[in-house]
């Protein structure tokens, strides 16, 4: 494994770890270098701030698995996978939530759902009948609306089950992208 990947890792796993005890807008790169065994100038190298390291966490753990859930028919497990990890790390994603980098989670999860509905519709077979225009504004408007739902269920502290969650998201979203780009 290359080194600048576990010295990323290493400070991804500080990171949660602090979180798991104090507000994100409380930690200093101080803290995580000195949990992770490292030195300022090494986080420095691999990452801008603490948000910075924030993304490349949740990129390295929930985005570079999604990429085989791209169709009509997985893209509920590749949903189901974003909130099991959510619930796995209910600590690092609530406190990410309610902390002033919650622009940086909501802006997190609208890229993954918009991607996933735009390779979705650019993949199935009606897809040569809608313009790309049309496709990136269906994505765009869907995208925001299973980001308000995920946002909704960490406001009850994930209080609803994940099935029905999937479920609900799927009974939107799936007819209304087949009515929409059926000529």
């Amino acid at each position: 494994m290359e080194q600048g990947y576990v010295t990323k890792q290493a400070l991804s796993l500080a990171l949660k770890e602090l979180m798991t005890h104090y507000p994100l807008d409380k930690i200093r790169v101080g803290q995580v270098t000195e949990l992770a065994h490292l030195s300022r100038n090494t986080f420095y190298y691999h990452f801008s701030d603490i948000n910075d390291l924030l993304a490349w966490t949740y990129d390295n753990e929930v985005v570079n698995g999604l990429g085989r859930f791209q169709d009509i028919d997985t893209w509920q497990e590749g949903l189901m996978q974003v909130l099991n990890y959510t619930e796995e790390n209910r600590s690092f994603c609530l406190n990410t939530f309610h902390s002033l980098s919650r622009d940086r989670l909501e802006s997190f999860l609208y890229q993954i759902t918009y991607s996933m509905l735009i390779k979705i519709m650019t993949k199935e077979c009606f897809s040569y009948q809608v313009s790309p225009t049309t496709r990136s504004e269906i994505a765009d408007f869907y995208g925001r609306a299973i980001v308000a739902q995920i946002i909704q269920w960490l406001l009850i502290n994930l209080r609803e089950e994940k099935e029905c969650l999937v479920a609900r998201i799927e009974r939107m979203i799936v007819g209304a992208i087949k009515r929409i780009t059926l000529p």
